[in-house]
């Protein structure tokens, strides 16, 4: 078979049918959560479908170009996306105190994080996914940080479903330890304090509003908001990430040389800025607010799921299987250990200082 010159005609014509499979899994994802299960995000629904099309079907060799466009390009250009729907204005809500204890919550649960994962044997990028998926915003976490540190796509897959797994957990957990033990009494009571355990402690947004939601309107309404100071923290960990693993350990994949920060991540950051500094002028709020809210959010959500379901066709059982259960003993505790660790910070910060 005789190659053409012209590359550019062959490559839009090899990712169509790619593109296009994981356009329809994205969609499907989509409705999935709206229709079937909100509690599950759209990116996990979208891990669900590929990887079981993966392993139990065989793929067509043709789709291979577009699936791998999607679990790269698409998927940090998702990112990007993403980075408009986050906002440094919601900190302003928050007060003082309680940014205080969001921030003192995620340096926790990241610096737990790969300190157990290492303790208990896993490469620093498998750690770091756990460790960002439970401590700041589970599966849209970890899809903005994998492409810094050059995760593989079982690690992802693994790291996606441990913060899941324990994230649904949490969903029940707390509304029943405040409710019905008496670490509720513990709290006074205070639904707003709940709000901010369950924004701080628990993993996926659907996931802390439909804990909070058991309890009170005022706890979602709080728990949305700790939450929203969360996700924004996803900028500076992407970063934190990058300087990390630039360091050239033999297990990280990154070769030792000057420190090279993606592209990618610094558009996020960007993107993240832009959206803030629109939302925080009154006059452009008015503007932008309705269309991030209705249009850019749920574009970066279908996005994210359609990068997602590129990288969960590539990963594989017997890759998975590699891994082992280490990964779920490290997301067990280091879930358990950020929760404890949140709702210490209420008795001893929040509760005294600042509740109003």
């Amino acid at each position: 078979m005789i190659t053409t010159p012209n590359r550019i005609s062959p490559s839009v014509a090899d990712l169509g049918p790619g593109v296009l499979c994981c356009l329809l899994i994205g969609v499907l994802s989509y409705l999935s959560n709206v229709y079937l299960l909100s509690k599950v995000s759209p990116l996990l629904w979208a891990f669900i479908y590929s990887i079981l099309m993966a392993n139990l079907v065989k793929l067509p060799y043709g789709l291979d170009t577009g699936i791998n466009f999607c679990s790269t390009g698409l998927l940090r250009f998702a990112v990007v996306v993403l980075g408009l729907t986050i906002s440094v204005v919601t900190w302003t809500s928050m007060g003082f105190i309680g940014v205080v204890q969001v921030i003192l919550v995620v340096a926790f649960g990241l610096s737990f994080g790969l300190w157990f994962g290492g303790l208990m044997g896993l490469e620093k990028r498998m750690s770091i996914l756990i460790a960002v998926g439970t401590s700041i915003c589970g599966a849209s976490a970890i899809a903005a940080t994998a492409p810094s540190i050059k995760a593989k796509n079982e690690e992802i897959g693994v790291a996606v479903a441990c913060i899941t797994l324990f994230g649904l957990i949490a969903m029940v957990a707390y509304p029943f330890i405040f409710l019905y033990t008496g670490l509720g009494a513990l709290l006074d009571h205070s639904q707003a304090a709940f709000g901010v355990w369950a924004g701080t402690g628990i993993h996926e947004t659907a996931q802390v509003v439909a804990a909070a939601a058991q309890v009170s309107k005022e706890a979602a309404d709080v728990a949305l908001v700790t939450k929203s100071v969360r996700i924004f923290m996803i900028a500076p960990v992407v970063l934190i990430a990058t300087l990390v693993f630039s360091e050239g350990k033999k297990d990280s994949g990154i070769t030792k040389g000057r420190l090279g920060i993606p592209f990618f991540a610094l558009a996020f950051v960007v993107a993240s800025l832009l959206n803030s500094a629109l939302l925080f002028v009154p006059l452009t709020k008015l503007l932008w607010g309705p269309i991030a809210a209705s249009f850019v959010k749920p574009i970066s959500t279908f996005l994210l799921a359609t990068a997602f379901a590129g990288v969960g066709f590539k990963v594989r059982y017997q890759s998975i299987s590699i891994i082992g259960i280490k990964a779920f003993v490290v997301g067990l505790v280091v879930a358990l250990a950020t929760g404890i660790v949140a709702f210490l910070l209420l008795l001893f910060l929040y509760i005294p200082f600042g509740l109003k």
